[in-house]
């Protein structure tokens, strides 16, 4: 609807409700000749009498009756309908199409999502898990707005931030001699059967543990491996042997195992995010800002829950090396 046609509504069912010419006037703050000119002009569109004029106060028509009725249902559905632009305009309705890694789902994407919902309780969050090259073309396809993923992302139309280090950390069983340890060194896992995240799983996670075998030049005895992380924990629980697993997962809180942080060094392939750098919407700006926001209080807790944890690898460097002086 045009806007003229509206303003002509708007004058109608002012007039209709107010059943007075120079009040409707004083209400729509215009002169009364204009608005009664207004009028005339719907019903000479409209071709019928809205308003008869002869009776005191003013009544209306069959005619007008039943504009009225529908005139305030339109101007009704005309304000939410620019009002629903607006919230779009500065982010507060839209959707934003997330794709994401297991380390995120578990770890910060969960405390990013309640963060927006309380921030943005209007914007819908549609989440897939998926790999990182899988959110690449996603991403490059507009069928994503924003990826969790690992790089090293060689995509000149992707804008790419580091978001948390989230390094490997050894899980082992809460009764096994390095339990105790607050840094394992990546040299004493030597001997010690591993329980394996699989490749077609997690491609970026099973190549970082495969760079980290050969950084420390060790080969584990490869006791089990799995596609699926709480068969992982179960398996590490249960005594079967030792995985290594970005330090996200600790997160999830099973029982019977224990995240420990390792000595450098370590693989580095932090947690980033990923978005079309020529991408404006509102919704996504809005998104990306706030996980900017929540990250530093999900670190916090993670530590708060897990002291002996660390998510930056030059920190765990820097205790290993304190901890080898003593």
């Amino acid at each position: 609807m045009a806007d003229p046609e509206l303003r002509l509504l708007r004058y109608f069912v002012a007039v209709a409700e107010e059943r007075h010419f120079g009040r409707a006037a004083d209400r729509l703050h215009i002169a009364q000749p204009p608005l009664s000119q207004q009028i005339r002009k719907l019903e000479q569109q409209l071709g019928a009498e809205l308003i008869d004029r002869s009776r005191r106060p003013i009544e209306l028509t069959d005619a007008g009756e039943a504009l009225f009725a529908e005139a305030r249902l339109a101007l009704v559905h005309s304000e939410r309908a620019f009002a629903a632009a607006r919230r779009a305009a500065t982010g507060q309705l839209g959707q934003v199409r997330i794709g994401a890694l297991q380390a995120a789902v578990n770890g910060v994407l969960a405390t990013i999502m309640r963060a927006h919902h309380r921030e943005y309780p209007d914007v819908k969050l549609e989440l897939t898990e998926l790999g990182s090259h899988e959110q690449v073309a996603q991403l490059l396809a507009h069928k994503l707005d924003v990826g969790f993923l690992r790089g090293p992302i060689d995509e000149p139309a992707l804008a790419v931030e580091t978001l948390i280090e989230d390094p490997l950390a050894a899980v082992v069983p809460d009764d096994h001699p390095l339990s105790g340890q607050d840094l394992i060194d990546p040299a004493t896992l030597a001997h010690e059967p591993v329980v394996l995240w699989t490749r077609a799983a997690a491609r970026t996670t099973f190549a970082d543990v495969v760079e980290l075998f050969r950084q420390h030049d060790i080969q584990p005895p490869v006791a089990e491996e799995s596609p699926r992380i709480q068969t992982i924990l179960a398996l590490v629980a249960a005594g079967t042997g030792i995985a290594l697993l970005p330090t996200s997962f600790a997160n999830l809180g099973r029982h019977g195992v224990r995240f420990i942080a390792m000595a450098e060094p370590l693989p580095h392939r932090p947690l980033a995010l990923a978005w079309r750098s020529g991408d404006r919407a509102p919704s996504l700006t809005g998104f990306i800002a706030v996980a900017r926001k929540t990250k530093a209080g999900y670190l916090r807790d993670l530590m708060l829950r897990h002291p002996q944890l660390t998510t930056d690898p030059g920190t765990a460097r820097a205790a290993h090396s304190r901890k080898r002086r003593r």
